[in-house]
């Protein structure tokens, strides 16, 4: 882990007669102040993204002439903003403060500053500034990290915590509220953190109930370091007072606002962060700058809550949890994690959704945790028997292609959880340790192999001429002797690992390139022969050598899958018990083998044999779950 060290740069925004003014109160190179007035019309800003009243309080705007029925893209709308708050000295300011802090060796954190005379400039979507001098969004990049900073007496020093981290997630969906798919979200959530859970450095604990009474008695029982809400949110304007929905013992509503939500939770020192992944939770009142619950809960005690400011996709939404916990989970302070899971939504694709998070924060530094460095942090210990596997991330990547196979049509996204798979096919050598242990066990129908020893000279080729079974019967055995949970991958499991989440044609790229995998040969070669050929997360092997048996069936004729695409891992197809009427059952195998054309090998290829097939160009690798 490199974490980076950051210069402060504090822009405060405050009003004056005529408009606003952007003050730089302190900075590697000094202090600045420009005078403003939005750059923006009335119809522009109610456009924005599809918000209505949110963005139309009484701003001191531009005149801009007649209405626009064009909306705001992010960056035309960061551009202007950027021009006008940075302008003059403000704008040299910040350039010459970056070319300071890259000196150090460090980036800048913007902390953004709102007067409280100034409320409603915390409706704008400032995570959405544009440095037009720097052709970049700041937020966009750990170099320029954007806080809205809220600074009070007491100081947050970093907590001391030896891994795993606690998160306490809390669901809310009242029987009488408009109902919300929490338990999607609740699936998503734990897709989105079983990489860092497998790596033994966060738990995941779902409360019981969603009441204040639970909530208490669990924070009774111990330290919690980050709570997540999934539920509904409010801002009651009149009233002038934010809050979430939350079940009362009925299972019904039960309004809470932020201000009881703090008291309750303003003794519990251990929680260092709050994400409030709830409707309206970044929304702060018009006649008070501290009435939203994010703003609330970070005058009350929390060091820093992160909510959204608009609504979030599930796929959005995954990204961000997955990047932002395990950027935390190492280390890294919350404003440089969430920069961390911006850049992952943006490099997905996605044009506006990274905009979407917003953080609020007391603290200095936002190093909110201190964690054991190096060999001090828990690892896992593996046998030496065992297969080395990668880890592959949850989320979602693109399976199939529309450009070969009727098998492999149509391409489509799916979302899969975190899952380890073989950095390489099981060798010989692997699967000897197996015999040995199971004395049962039939040996390969290969060539070579005498008194369950394996062919001399191949101890690092792949195994082959196993049936489905035996390789099914090699994971049973693997689980017992290392109390992990080991099985063959499914087909989605296998494509991913190969093609990487933009899905690939082949591992390495687009482009066909000789001397990447073993193909149109007479022999296995050992699996780590072609490092050129790995995958985007290093897997070797994954094309050519042997074809690997999957979990997958394909049907009961060769010619023709029963189970086509889009993918339904919950249509029957996934399942290792299934018996055809007549017996016959057809697997899935991928990747080609030593015997294959270059013409016929690619990530997305797919065929099926009889799972009692065994030949010498077939083996397999081990999926192992977390």
């Amino acid at each position: 882990m490199n974490t980076i060290s950051y210069q402060d740069f504090d822009l405060l925004i405050e009003q004056t007669q005529a408009g606003y003014r952007a003050r730089v109160l302190n900075s590697p190179m000094g202090q600045a102040r420009a005078d403003f007035v939005l750059p923006f019309s009335v119809d522009e800003l109610r456009s924005l993204f599809g918000l209505t009243g949110r963005v139309t309080r009484a701003f001191k705007y531009v005149a801009l002439p007649g209405p626009t029925t064009t909306p705001l893209d992010p960056q035309t709308f960061g551009e202007r903003l950027f021009k006008a708050v940075f302008a003059g000295d403000v704008g040299t300011g910040l350039l010459r403060s970056l070319d300071e802090a890259k000196r150090q060796s460090a980036g800048l954190r913007i902390r953004l500053r709102l007067d409280p005379e100034v409320t409603e400039l915390a409706d704008l979507p400032w995570e959405y500034l544009y440095a037009s001098p720097l052709k970049r969004f700041l937020a966009l990049s750990d170099q320029t990290v954007l806080v809205r900073y809220i600074e009070l007496a007491q100081r947050v020093q970093a907590l001391q915590v030896t891994p795993p981290l606690k998160l306490l997630v809390m669901v809310a969906n009242p029987s009488d509220a408009p109902p919300l798919q929490v338990e999607q979200e609740w699936q998503h959530l734990q897709t989105a953190l079983a990489n860092v859970q497998a790596r033994n450095l966060l738990t995941v604990e779902r409360l019981a109930s969603a009441t204040m009474d639970a909530l208490q008695a669990r924070l009774r029982k111990g330290d919690v370091h980050l709570l997540h809400y999934i539920g509904h949110g409010y801002f009651d304007v009149a009233a002038n007072v934010g809050g979430l929905v939350l079940e009362n013992e009925h299972g019904q509503s039960q309004s809470v606002t932020a201000t009881q939500l703090a008291t309750l939770l303003h003794d519990h020192t251990a929680l260092r962060l709050i994400f409030l992944n709830a409707c309206e939770g970044a929304r702060s009142g018009r006649a008070d700058a501290f009435a939203g619950v994010a703003q609330k809960l970070v005058e009350q005690s929390i060091p820093a809550v992160l909510a959204m400011q608009f609504s979030v996709s599930d796929v959005a939404a995954i990204t961000l949890a997955q990047e932002f916990y395990e950027a935390i989970a190492d280390g890294y302070p919350v404003d440089s994690a969430l920069a961390e899971a911006r850049k992952a939504i943006y490099g997905a694709g996605n044009a506006f959704e990274w905009g979407t998070p917003v953080l609020f924060s007391r603290a200095a530094d936002n190093r909110l945790i201190e964690l054991p460095q190096g060999n001090a942090r828990p690892m896992i210990e593996t046998k030496p028997f065992e297969p080395e596997t990668i880890m592959i991330p949850a989320g979602p990547f693109l399976l199939g292609s529309d450009d070969d196979g009727e098998a492999e049509k149509p391409r489509h996204t799916i979302i899969l959880p975190a899952y380890r798979i073989g950095k390489t096919p099981i060798t010989n050598r692997q699967y000897a340790e197996f015999l040995k242990r199971n004395k049962r066990q039939e040996e390969p129908k290969q060539a070579g192999w005498f008194l369950r020893q394996p062919p001399s000279g191949k101890l690092d080729h792949p195994v082959v001429g196993i049936s489905w079974h035996d390789a099914r019967a090699y994971g049973t055995w693997l689980s017992q002797a290392t109390g992990r949970t080991y099985r063959l991958p499914t087909e989605a499991e296998w494509e991913k690992a190969a093609c990487g989440p933009g899905g690939r044609r082949y591992p390495w790229g687009e482009a066909w390139a000789d001397q990447r995998c073993n193909v149109g040969s007479n022999d296995t070669t050992p699996v780590t022969t072609y490092p050129d050929g790995a995958s985007p997360y290093s897997c070797l092997d994954l094309l050519g050598n042997v074809q690997e048996w999957t979990q997958t069936i394909w049907g009961t004729d060769e010619n023709a899958s029963d189970y086509t695409y889009p993918y339904d891992p919950n249509d029957g197809r996934e399942d290792p018990e299934a018996k055809s009427y007549n017996g016959r059952v057809l697997r899935i195998h991928r990747g080609g083998s030593f015997r294959s054309a270059a013409t016929q090998v690619r990530c997305s290829a797919r065929a099926g044999s009889d799972q009692a097939t065994k030949v010498t160009w077939r083996g397999f690798r081990m999926v192992m779950e977390v």
